[in-house]
Formats: C-alpha cells, structure tokens, sequence
C-alpha cells in the first residue's frame, strides 16, 4: 500500500478534525493592549480605554531606594511623569534586592562577579471601592562584575539595581495593565452616582 492509496482516507480525518477545532479557535480573542474597549459599556455609558487611563493611576508612595527605582518607572510608564489626578486605580509595590556572588577572584577572595536578585510583590486596587483586582510577586536577575576600585563596583552594583528595577516595573506594568483592562466593564459599576 503506498502513500497515495492512504491518502483518500486521511482526507475525511482531517476534514474533521478540522471542523472540531474550528469552534475552539473561533473562541480565541486576541486585542491590542491600548485598543479601544468596544462593547463595553454599563447602562449606556462606554466604558474608558486604557489609553485614556493614561494619568488616572497611581503608585503608592515607598521608602527605600529599591522600591524607588520600581515605583518611578511604573510612575513614568502609566502616567507619563505626571503627577496622577483623582486615580481610578492604586498600585502599592513592595521590594527587595538580595546580591549572590558567583565568582570569587583567585587568590585574592575579593568577589569578582556578582548577581542582583530584585524580588517585587504587588497588588492593584480599585479607588472608586477600594477592591484589589490582582496581587502578584514578579523578579529580576542583573549579573555585575565587581572591581578591585571601591566607586567602580559601587557603580557596577546599582547599575544592577537600576536594571533588575526597570525590568520588575515593566513585568508589573503589563500585568497590571492586563487586571485592569479586564475591570474597566466593573469601574463602571462601582464608582458612586456622579463620580468617574
């Protein structure tokens, strides 16, 4: 029996096959991030987009460097540097940074590189009724080399900081954007009469 004497049968399988999955991909729903929220709506009154949540988030103010660093990029990144007027949503981040060293220099045991570990936690929370819509814990790793001149590896390690930073406030940023896109139908709902 060769492959073309096969082939008639395969034919209806996979015709089948094929009507089975259409349903399940049909169900599948892919829309840019910053698209417009089209069919949502809550009593007649369309729903925002996230593109126009643009200075509506805020990030809770932190006391250490490291939660600084997580803080001003999801702050530059949400709002565009501006200072955030009468929030729908509030992000409150919480972070630590822990240093492993990987390599020690022979001879010497002076660290000769080194890994920055930035561990964040963080959870967004609805303003209008003070409902969390998502907590979460994201990390980074920033590899450094350490230097036997005392400024250049003080230098090399909050380079470090500054990276591991950035890279844990753009993994929140797009989880948090991701919450907050499926609440914008439930913002509706539950801001007071007269108030949005």
């Amino acid at each position: 029996m060769s492959f073309s004497d096969r082939r008639p049968r395969l034919r209806p399988l996979a015709l089948g096959l094929l009507a089975l999955a259409l349903p399940l991909v049909s169900a599948c729903n892919v829309r840019p991030l910053y698209g417009q929220g089209e069919g949502l709506s809550l009593g007649g009154a369309p729903a925002p987009a996230i593109a126009d949540l643009k200075g509506r988030i805020d990030v809770a103010p932190v006391s250490d460097r490291t939660t600084q660093i997580v803080r001003n990029t999801l702050l530059f990144g949400f709002n565009g540097g501006d200072t955030p007027s009468a929030p729908l949503y509030r992000i409150v981040v919480t972070a630590a940074g822990t240093e492993s060293v990987v390599s020690i220099q022979q001879g010497t045991g002076i660290p000769a590189a080194s890994i920055y570990r930035l561990v964040a936690n963080y959870s967004v929370t609805r303003t209008t009724d003070g409902k969390v819509i998502t907590t979460g814990s994201r990390f980074a790793n920033a590899p450094f080399d350490r230097n036997r001149q005392l400024f250049a590896a003080t230098r090399a390690f909050r380079d470090a900081q500054e990276r591991a930073g950035k890279d844990v406030a753009d993994q929140i940023r797009l989880v948090a954007l991701s919450a907050i896109r499926k609440d914008l139908p439930n913002l509706l709902a539950s801001a007071p009469a007269g108030k949005s």
